[in-house]
């Protein structure tokens, strides 16, 4: 079964063209983490972003955090809160 990760971030008003272009400037990531299929990234809000990762199994999403942490605390000070994910069991469809 896939690991899938959520993660819900709260921007700072006026920043999500910024937020958008650093997250697309790490998308490289992907292939440096293990087990890490893929990622994408909605907008939940006006100043809201969700990002869903997809990962061969939950063990490889929970090994993948210390990646994820980096990239969220140089997002710090875009943000106004701490990123909120959370690792759960799923299926992934391509």
């Amino acid at each position: 079964m896939a690991g899938i990760s959520k993660t819900v971030v709260s921007i700072q008003p006026g920043k999500m063209e910024e937020v958008n272009k650093y997250i697309d400037s790490q998308s490289g990531l992907v292939s440096t983490i293990d087990g890490m299929i893929g990622f994408g990234v909605a907008a939940t809000g006006e100043n809201e972003l969700t990002i869903i990762g997809v990962y061969e199994s939950t063990k490889a999403a929970e090994a993948a955090s210390p990646v994820v942490q980096e990239v969220f605390r140089e997002m710090a000070s875009m943000m106004t809160a701490p990123p909120e994910r959370g690792v759960f069991p799923g299926v992934w469809f391509s």
